[in-house]
């Protein structure tokens, strides 16, 4: 059986086959395109770019230099002062009733003479009987003068013992006997020996108006 194609058919196929050619032509173009971008994005590195930060410099802190103010060391110079310049320097302020006292006084005395211009101290032995006569006496005649009081044992050094190293010349204190003390501190009159009532009442009197004298002779007899 022969089989006759016609031109029409013929020139179908070679379009048929030239479409498939260039079809091929296309993917192989593409293909190959495709290939070159992938193999560019890969063998293309990233650059990374530093950015320098600027640095802005610290200034170093202010020391403050620590000033130092010389101070002068003060010197006080002491003068040699007598036992009657003490006396004088160290006079308590005004007491109660406006009257000043010796600092080195017994503080008993010091209390007296604050509140009392004239103050009688008696002294005497615990151990005498005779000596209880004298201070009930003594006591009396403060009282009728309007005197203050102050009853001393003379075995008492912290009383008797202060007064005695305040008496002039070394003496030592009567037992019995009497003091009359004028603020601040001065002895007016001395009784040594027993005193009754009224001797004890004038001698402080008479201190009261500025008399002051020696050591007297006591009047009486127990």
């Amino acid at each position: 059986m022969n089989l006759t194609v016609s031109p029409q058919i013929k020139i179908l196929a070679l379009v048929g086959l030239l479409a498939a050619v260039g079809l091929a032509a296309s993917m192989l173009v593409l293909g190959g395109s495709s290939k070159k971008t992938v193999a560019s994005a890969v063998s293309t590195p990233a650059v990374h770019t530093r950015v320098k930060t600027p640095v802005t410099p610290v200034k170093p802190a202010k020391t403050h230099r620590a000033v130092h103010t010389a101070v002068k060391p003060t010197t006080k110079t002491h003068r040699a002062t007598t036992t009657h310049d003490k006396a004088k320097a160290k006079v308590k302020p005004k007491g109660f009733h406006g009257y000043k006292v010796y600092a080195q006084l017994p503080l008993a005395l010091q209390w007296q003479l604050a509140h009392h211009k004239v103050v009688v101290v008696s002294f005497y032995n615990p151990s005498s009987e005779v000596d209880a006569i004298s201070v009930a006496e003594a006591h009396a005649g403060a009282t009728d003068a309007g005197a203050g009081f102050l009853l001393v044992s003379v075995l008492d050094n912290k009383v008797a013992g202060i007064l005695t190293a305040l008496l002039p010349g070394g003496g030592l204190l009567p037992d019995p006997g009497v003091f009359v003390y004028r603020a601040p501190g001065n002895v007016a009159l001395r009784l040594d020996g027993f005193a009754d009532r009224a001797a004890v009442a004038q001698a402080a009197t008479n201190a009261m108006s500025g008399e002051t004298g020696p050591a007297a002779s006591a009047t009486g007899t127990p």
